[in-house]
């Protein structure tokens, strides 16, 4: 399309004058990978870790126990120097070098977001960006406009404390803003100040979150141009969200709070799974009549049927083989035992999860951008063809989950910075910590383990890991 047929389609966009010019346009998306001397490399860690102030033998033995469970891999993933063994002597969970961290995360990933689109600062009209524990004044919207010159006129707005599940959740309010403000471009960061989470105390349901909590952040261009369109990646075809807070124990579950002793960190509580699992099944019931084929959608009613007008008894309600009408699943990467536990709830083939769990092998749990790191693996190990759909699916805190369907517009396979230090999708035997049994046992296998039957976990009991 030439400059002038781009502007003209521009102008009859914001007039509403062309189809489809109230769609959410996915143009791109860039997720941050720290430098290599951030890098979590265990034998390192535990030589010097051995050597701070915070330094306890009980201390280790639980972050090596959380640490093998967990999904992580004991040589990826990355920290902020303030609170990395290899770099500080004692952790500085303070404001100035949390300020340090936003600014290296978001301001790294909305550089290449830039970069790779050719796009303007001047170009973007909205700013959105989201970290639940650390925020600043002023915010980091504020960091970012300072930082890039945005326009005096860009709308901007800034979201803490809404956990996880915010760099889904918020895709419902970058849906209604570019509803609201025809022919517009958005800028969305999402991302954690992993630096003001760390947490120095000594309660378990406390200590757990130092382990799995990792820095990361993704910034993503969102367009509702008619001109925007025609290079875009996706749509965004459906979004629910819901939010369980009414609920004592969803509520009380996750929370940014302080211990007996003062010190505070990021609780978990034992039934994070249970409640993030209640809050998906809602999310799921209003999501599968969007997404269900015809088969399904008429199993679904001779269910009905059966139940409510033949009075059936012990029939159990209808749930669709989500894997028949999704392509691919991004699913937050709140922990393995998170992870398992979903994919137990969907029913969802080991291959299914396998982006989920790369987001969490190498980058940990970044909080909102998660699902983000997986989308970018998707891109860049597997690609996306058009017209296959994505589920993405983020929870936390409160308990919220919300879940975004994105609809391919043309062939994806994009080699990001994020996974450029793979060269090709991992399979299960490539993970700290298989999916399904199957892979568990040939991994063993492969390894000459001298176990005649190897050790076998139930889905139940890796859920509850």
């Amino acid at each position: 399309m030439t400059t002038a047929a781009a502007a003209a389609a521009d102008v009859l966009s914001g007039l509403g004058l062309l189809p489809g010019s109230g769609s959410v346009y996915l143009v791109d998306m860039a997720s941050y990978r720290p430098p290599d001397e951030l890098r979590m490399v265990m034998p390192e860690l535990r030589n010097v870790g051995r050597q701070w102030k915070l330094y306890m033998p009980e201390t280790e033995r639980l972050a090596t126990k959380v640490l093998e469970k967990s999904g992580l891999s004991p040589n990826a993933t990355y920290l902020p120097p303030a609170v990395h063994p290899c770099h500080t002597m004692e952790p500085l969970p303070c404001h100035g070098e949390a300020h340090c961290e936003a600014e290296m995360v978001m301001i790294g990933a909305v550089r290449e977001l830039l970069d790779k689109t050719g796009t303007k600062p001047e170009d973007i009209d909205i700013l959105i960006t989201c970290a639940s524990i650390w925020c600043a004044t002023p915010s980091q919207a504020a960091m970012v406009i300072n930082h890039f010159g945005l326009r005096e006129d860009v709308q901007a707005y800034h979201f803490g404390g809404m956990g996880c599940a915010t760099g889904v959740l918020l895709m419902a309010l970058v849906k209604d803003i570019l509803r609201a403000r025809p022919n517009s471009r958005l800028l969305f960061v999402a991302s954690e100040t992993t630096t003001f989470a760390f947490y120095p105390g000594m309660e378990v349901s406390r200590r757990v979150s130092n382990v799995i909590f990792r820095m990361g952040g993704t910034a993503v261009l969102f367009s509702n141009k008619r001109s925007d369109a025609l290079r875009a990646k996706y749509r965004l075809q459906h979004h629910v969200r819901f939010h369980t807070s009414a609920d004592d124990k969803a509520y009380r579950c996750i929370s940014w709070s302080p211990d007996d002793e003062g010190h505070v960190g990021v609780y978990l509580g034992k039934d994070v799974v249970d409640q993030a699992g209640a809050a998906l099944t809602m999310a799921l019931s209003a999501i599968s009549p969007k997404i269900m084929t015809w088969t399904q959608l008429g199993e679904a009613a001779c269910n009905l049927v059966q139940k409510r007008w033949l009075g059936v008894q012990g029939l159990k309600r209808y749930q669709p083989d989500f894997s028949k009408c999704v392509d691919y699943f991004l699913i937050h990467a709140g922990g393995y035992a998170v992870l398992k536990g979903i994919q137990a709830g969907m029913r969802l083939p080991a291959s299914a999860m396998l982006p989920s769990f790369a987001a969490l092998r190498d980058y940990g749990n970044t909080s909102a951008s998660t699902t983000w790191y997986s989308f970018s693996y998707l891109e860049s190990c597997v690609g996306v063809k058009p017209g296959q759909k994505i589920m993405q699916i983020g929870c936390g805190g409160g308990m919220k989950v919300a879940i975004a369907i994105w609809h391919c517009l043309r062939d994806v396979r994009e080699n990001h910075k994020a996974w450029r230090h793979l060269s090709g999708p991992l399979t299960e035997a490539d993970l700290p910590r298989s999916i399904s049994e199957s892979a568990k046992l040939a991994a063993a296998l492969k390894a000459g383990a001298g176990h005649e039957k190897p050790p076998v976990a139930t889905a139940a009991t890796a859920a509850a890991a």
